[in-house]
This record gives C-alpha cells, structure tokens and sequence, in this order.
C-alpha cells in the first residue's frame, strides 16, 4: 500500500540539451518545502555546495558529499535536497547517489529500502526541532 507521507519519484533533468530521469524521494506531510534540507542539515550539518533548484526557481538545492547514511557499512553518499512550494505542488525532496554517481532510489539499488527507511525516520524525528529556514535561501 502506497504511504501517502513520502514516495519515490521519477522526475526528468536538463542536463545541457539532454534530459535525464532520476529518482527522488518525496515528502509531502511537511512544514516546508526546505525540510530535506533541515533533515540534513540537523543530522549532517553544513552542505558543501548549493545550486539552482529544480522545481522552482527561487529555491536552491543543497548537495551534502561523503555522507555515511547508513550505519552497517562505510559508503559514502552524495545527497542533494530540493523541494517545491507552489499553487500546485508542496514537497520535499532528497536525491540519493553513491560513489559512483548510481541513483541510490533507483528500484534496482541494492540498498534502496534501508536508505528510504533512514531517511523516513529522520524525517520523523525532527518534526519538532527548530531551524531557521532562512539560512537555505
């Protein structure tokens, strides 16, 4: 049965003139669009690069490089958070990939699962911890 807090979504890229598709997990049970972002920033701190986002113009991505999302093993992950705050879409993002660029939410990810469930709980423990979103402009 779908969970209607979060799902995987398959969502096109421009990337130069190509259009690439990635998988996102995407929450909707949220605050703020910038929720992925405090997730991370709570657990992960400080990003190490900010982009434009790709949902909506007036919100950048944050990209987190080298994090160890999962406690039974040492890979790395590069996590880049996103999200949309419009008339017509209200969600968080979080985009997974490894050390060798594979889209970790991709169904065929051997670790796909427990990254999702990581992330899920993390999500729901900071519900109630403060951030000031404005340091995500």
């Amino acid at each position: 049965m779908a969970n209607p807090h979060f799902k995987v979504v398959t969502t096109p890229i421009l990337v130069e003139k190509d259009t690439i598709y990635i998988n996102e997990l995407r929450f909707y049970k949220i605050k703020s669009a910038r929720d992925g972002m405090k997730l991370m920033y709570l657990n992960f701190g400080k990003w190490n690069k900010k982009t434009k986002g790709i949902h909506q113009k007036n919100m950048n991505s944050f990209i987190w490089e080298n994090v160890k999302l999962l406690d039974e093993n040492n890979n790395l992950f590069t996590v880049v958070a996103d999200g949309a705050e419009t008339e017509t879409d209200f969600f968080a993002s979080i985009k997974i990939f490894d050390n060798t660029q594979k889209d970790c939410l991709n169904k065929n990810y051997p670790y796909q699962q427990k990254l999702i469930k990581v992330l899920t709980a993390k999500m729901s423990n900071q519900k109630t911890k403060k951030v000031d979103y404005t340091i995500f402009n």
